[in-house]
């Protein structure tokens, strides 16, 4: 049989060499192609319920929220192993999956089965992202010479998070650090019953007064103008003016019976890097089965946009982990390995034989190895990493 394909080949060179050429072809193809990760990723698919109800102990969210969920989602098509974590008002539900299920219908039917579930009217229930412990593939920090840490966490959430969910293949970015701003209403009971009003008048007060409304149209000849209502509450300011009640022309506001303070949300941690004692981070999380390389340029892009145009004078963001490091690196480590390797073998077989030619005859089979490994991979639909490439 090998001496038939060698025959073969001698008779027919050009057809030979026509193959080969087309296999390396294909084999480029594929090594441009095929996703380069910096490890292996062997995990499970996962689909992760996290739901929140806050103020509830780990016995009360156990009974009342995780019970339940397992209950409807026991049975899902494809799921193979199912386990929960009851917290201080959070639940964490983790579904594990056959290797070949399809992600979006195995998302589809757990988000279908949980709203089935019977668990308490005000629970927050969600799907986690769709990314894998080994997504991490960014990680940053907000830097700032004149904002505080309301700014700069609200920066992060309701700027940075948004722009970078742009690109294609971003499973979720998480923030850590800073200050969650809110409004602390501190009511006096003594106040309070004075005015003969429940905490509830308040909290439906405040409900009410935090909206915008329509007034429709007004025609003014040939032109007609919008009538809007602004109500929405911008500053402790605003909630201090809130009116509870009108009782004989006499009205009561939120700010006669409370103070209202700007505070922030309790937080169970800090973040700090190096001497900083406080500062706001991100991690950016990868999606399942994505090019992390096209995705990091995507990042790299985003990061260049917000430092230049988007982002307030005095603040930037400064990388501390860029997965495109750790790839670049292995890259040039097999490319290093490859031209040596092809320089050493050049020079052995020189050295026996005394043919340049046969030679690079010999050597030229370590590209092609290399470009056939690749395709391979790419017809498996199989990433590249740190061990297969070192393999290769």
């Amino acid at each position: 049989m090998l001496s038939a394909l060698i025959s073969w080949s001698v008779r027919r060179r050009f057809a030979a060499c026509a193959i080969t050429l087309a296999i390396a072809a294909f084999g480029l193809h594929g090594y441009l192609s095929t996703p380069i990760e910096a490890y292996p990723d062997v995990t499970n698919y996962q689909v992760n319920v996290i739901s929140q109800l806050p103020g509830l102990a780990p016995e009360e969210i156990e009974r009342q929220v995780t019970v339940p969920l397992e209950r409807a989602l026991n049975g899902t098509p494809g799921m193979i192993s199912m386990r929960s974590e009851s917290l201080f008002g959070l639940s964490l539900i983790f579904i594990t999956f056959d290797d070949d299920v399809d992600v979006f219908k195995a998302r589809t039917r757990v988000g279908e089965r949980i709203r089935g579930a019977n668990v308490p009217e005000n629970t927050d229930v969600a799907l986690g992202p769709e990314a894998t412990p080994l997504g991490q593939v960014f990680q940053y920090r907000l830097a700032s010479d004149r904002h505080d840490l309301y700014e700069l966490r609200a920066t992060q959430e309701w700027t940075i998070e948004r722009i970078f969910k742009q690109v294609q293949g971003v499973a979720d970015v998480v923030s850590f650090g800073g200050y969650v701003k809110e409004f602390h209403v501190q009511v006096d009971p003594t106040r309070l019953d004075a005015h003969r009003l429940t905490l509830q008048d308040v909290i439906e007060a405040l409900s009410r007064s935090n909206l915008n409304t329509s007034g429709g149209f007004l025609r003014q000849g040939d032109q007609e103008l919008t009538i809007r209502g602004i109500g929405l509450i911008n500053g402790a300011q605003d909630i201090q003016h809130v009116v509870l009640k009108s009782d004989q022309g006499i009205t009561v506001t939120v700010g006669d019976i409370a103070r209202v303070l700007q505070s922030r949300t309790p937080r169970r941690g800090t973040v700090a890097i190096n001497d900083q004692r406080e500062a706001v981070e991100g991690f950016v999380l990868l999606r399942r089965g994505e090019n992390p390389s096209l995705v990091l340029e995507g990042i790299h892009e985003k990061v260049r946009e917000l430092n230049q145009k988007i982002l307030p004078k005095g603040m930037t963001i400064e990388p501390f982990y860029d997965r495109t490091t750790l790839v670049g690196r292995t890259l040039a480590t097999v490319h290093h390995n490859l031209l040596e390797g092809f320089a050493l073998v050049v020079a052995l077989v020189w050295l026996f034989l005394r043919t340049l030619r046969g030679s690079l005859i010999v050597a030229v089979v370590i590209p092609l190895s290399l470009l056939a490994a690749f395709a391979g991979l790419y017809l498996l639909k199989m990433p590249a990493n740190l061990i297969s490439m070192g393999a290769i």
